[in-house]
């Protein structure tokens, strides 16, 4: 079995071995990660965490992207618009694998992203609504 609340997403992308699915909203914004092995698609072959678990306001997210390493998930609205953005380890799909930076703690306009994409280097967030339109566009190192 599944868990009912694993619906409502926005966006998806995948690695060779899985499809993620982003969480955006289910009748309330939500922070349900999910990945599908995509050499098992079954529901024996679905994995998912609770970012919100990690942190309340990790919920509501508009498009993700992947590196070899981490899953990227893209922040808009948990309520209010917000800059969470959030990193899922690849090789630890659980809540110790989950790391995030407030955006919005650099520079209150940085929140309402819609998509993003990374480079070798960098990972980029796409301007949209911040409560008004927007075209802050924001650039992250990927190095630790």
């Amino acid at each position: 079995d599944t868990n009912p609340n694993l619906k409502g997403f926005f966006g998806g992308f995948a690695t060779d071995a899985h499809a993620y699915y982003v969480p955006y909203n289910n009748g309330s914004p939500h922070g349900y990660a999910v990945r599908v092995s995509l050499s098992d698609f079954s529901s024996s072959g679905v994995e998912y965490l609770n970012l919100a678990d990690t942190n309340p306001n990790l919920k509501g997210f508009f498009g993700g992207f992947v590196t070899a390493t981490h899953a990227y998930y893209v922040p808009y609205d948990n309520g209010a618009k917000h800059g969470y953005a959030v990193r899922v380890n690849l090789s630890d799909f659980s809540s110790s694998g989950v790391e995030y930076l407030n955006l919005a703690d650099t520079n209150p306009n940085l929140k309402g992203f819609f998509g993003g994409f990374a480079t070798d280097a960098h990972a980029y967030y796409v301007p949209h609504n911040n409560g008004g339109r927007s075209g802050y566009v924001v650039r992250v190192s990927l190095s630790d």
